[in-house]
Order: C-alpha cells, then structure tokens, then sequence
C-alpha cells in the first residue's frame, strides 16, 4: 500500500496524459459548470407582464412582475395604515398546476417575517401575514378554492379589522376567520407588488383586470354590488366614489405605468425589463429538500457534480509540482468553495435560480469527495488508474 506522497509521485512522473492536457480537461470542467450553474433555465430578462388587448387588464408570464416605488411610509405614514381594510381584485389565474408558492398581490416592507401575502397554491388562494408557506409554525391563514374545470375570471374580496378576516367569492360570502385580522406591514417603505415577490422567485401566471384597496372593511352588500357591477361594466370604476387608497383599472392598453385613481400617489411599475427588487444571497433554507421522489434533482446535481472537478483538479495540482502539489488537497476544496460561492452569489440576480447556503455546502462536499477518490485510488491501485 501506497502512501500518499507515493501516490503523488505516480500521477506526476507516470501518468500518461500530460500537464497540458490537465489543465484543459480542468478548464473544460470549470466551464462547464459555471454553464450550467448561471444558466438562466428559460428566464430571458424581460419582464413578462403584458397588457391585455380585449379588455382591461394586464397578463402576468413566467418571471413577470409589477409593483408601486411605495405605498405606506415608516415617517409620518404610520397614523394613515388603517387597522381595517379591504381589498378587492379580479382575476383568472392561467392553471391550477403551479407548484410551491405562486405571489399574487403583495405588501412589504423589507421583512418577509411582517408581509401582506395573497398566493395561490394549485386552485387555492391563501391570504396571510408572513413567510410561513409550509405552515411549519402554524401561522394564521385564511384560504378559498377558486378551482373550476377550467380557469375563469373571479373576483375576489377580503376585509379585515378587529372582528376578524372575511373572504368573498364573485360577491358571495365563502369563509371567515374570527381570530385572523390582517396586518399591513409596519416600518419601512413599504411597496404593493403583483405578480412576484420582492426576490422575483415566486412568480405567479394570469391575468389581473382591476385591483381596489380600501383603508375600510367594506360591507358584505357593498362588496356584492362591487361584483354585479363589475360584471356588467367589466372594469373597476364602480370602487372610485368609495374613497380607496389605490385603485387599478389597468386600461392604459400600453407603456410601463398603470394609473392609481385614487389620487395617483402610488402609480405601479410595469418595466420592461424584470426587476428583482431584493436580493436574497445565500439563504440558509433547504429548500426542496425532503426524501421523496422529488429530492431533488438539483440537491443530487449540486453534489455529483462537483465531484468530478475536484478529481480533475487535484490531479491537475499535483502534475504542476511545487507548492501546487504540496498543498493540492487544500487547494482544491478552497478553489471549488470559491467557485461555487461565485456561482451562488450571481444566482440572486436571476428569477430562475436560488442562492442557497445548502447548495454551495453540498457542491464544496463533492469536491471534497471528488478529491478523496483521487488519493484512495492512487494510494491503492499504485498510481495505474491514471495510466
């Protein structure tokens, strides 16, 4: 049996494949996963969201996202966030397929922990505070489903206040939670956004045809004359005498701004190209990763492929000789740390791709792996793997 150094001294002197083409065989393999990690997966920059020709209304895509510069100030603000509100917005979400956590309407403020949240899961809409998605800590929600053979418009309605939270279904009273009232986010600037979540992660598809929020809990009879009204007008005019705090008829049919009737202070943003309004680097969340079918298939690429760049590369280390050599073993998990961490880092500025702390643990194991396979084989095969 070999000892380590005499494995070092067989891959330098008596492997046939020379320095030269290590080193090709590594840059190769650098490429390619620098390829595959800030490989867009289908997101093309623009901002997919789109103005409706038939009607009023504006159609979200995959990776699309619309949202006011702010809707609540910390200073001076504060007196005006009503304890009670109401929201009501029309909508036809574009299937009942989408997996994991769809953002429909939003109001943050920088904490995901203190967020306004209508989502949508499958055929479900789900109206919350906070980032308790999986329901792991059993934070109060209210939900309806909206599911029907086929996706149709609906209008939906929610009021809140010290009695509780109260959902409407097409100007029907569906479901209440006496112990839930809804918070708007407190401190901060806080932003209104449709269509994603502040991280451009959560993109919902669908087509929203007017949005009315009010700083009041509006009535069961004035929510069913909403609706009626709505179906007879087919836009959102009926909400202006009701004195809302924003209101969206999203009939300007082109450019990057949807009008607020309600006085014009919080005008939404439709750029052109997709925007992602907070990073989030290196979150700590494994997400996805649960033994099931779906374990993930990034979890398992995110370990397996890293194990044969740290195998190249060590055996790339020790042909240079020198302190290369000396220190191949080192060397290599911090290089393939530092490139996973790049990767990672750049993958915050992409709707498609997540940060992920577990991601860049598991490429940095593979490496480790990848280089603790070089050194058994070369110890216990004396060196003729590499032959």
């Amino acid at each position: 049996m070999f000892n380590d150094n005499g494995a070092v001294d067989f891959i330098k002197h008596h492997t046939r494949i020379s320095l030269r083409w290590w080193v090709a065989l590594s840059v190769a393999v650098l490429i390619g996963i620098l390829i595959f990690g800030l490989s867009p997966k289908g997101y093309k920059f623009s901002n997919k969201v789109n103005w409706i020709s038939d009607r009023p209304g504006i159609r979200f895509g995959k990776y699309g996202i619309a949202y006011t510069n702010s809707f609540f100030e910390s200073s001076g603000d504060n007196a005006a966030k009503p304890n009670a509100f109401s929201v009501e917005i029309a909508l036809r979400p574009a299937n009942y397929q989408e997996k994991g956590t769809s953002f429909i309407l939003v109001l943050h403020n920088g904490s995901d922990r203190s967020q306004l949240l209508i989502w949508q899961y499958h055929s479900w809409i789900i109206l919350m505070n906070g980032d308790d998605y999986d329901y792991k800590r059993r934070t109060k929600r209210i939900a309806v489903n909206i599911g029907s053979q086929v996706p149709i418009p609906r209008f939906l309605a929610v009021t809140t206040g010290e009695e509780g939270t109260d959902v409407y279904l097409d100007g029907r009273f569906v479901n209440r939670k006496k112990d839930l009232t809804l918070k708007i986010p407190d401190g901060g600037k806080t932003r209104l956004l449709i269509g994603n979540s502040v991280y451009g992660k959560q993109s919902w598809q669908g087509d929203v045809y007017g949005l009315a929020f009010y700083g009041y809990a509006l009535t069961a009879r004035d929510i069913k004359r909403h609706f009626n009204r709505w179906i007879q007008d087919k836009n959102f005019s009926f909400a202006e005498k009701n004195k809302p705090v924003a209101l969206y008829f999203f009939d300007e049919k082109t450019g990057v701004r949807a009008v607020d009737h309600a006085g014009g202070k919080h005008p939404l943003e439709i750029p052109v190209k997709m925007r992602i309004l907070k990073k989030k680097i290196l979150s700590s969340e494994w997400t996805g990763f649960k033994f099931s079918r779906s374990l993930s298939e990034d979890n398992i690429l995110n370990l397996f492929g890293f194990i044969p760049f740290g195998f190249i590369f060590a055996a790339t280390l020790i042909k240079f000789g020198g302190p290369l050599e000396k220190h191949y073993f080192l060397i290599t998990i911090l290089f393939c740390f530092t490139v996973s961490l790049v990767i990672e880092i750049l993958q915050a500025w992409l709707p498609s791709r997540s940060s992920s702390m577990p991601d860049l643990i598991l490429n940095t194991l593979g490496a480790l792996i990848g280089a603790i396979i070089l050194r058994f084989l070369m110890v216990s095969n004396h060196g003729k793997i590499l032959r």
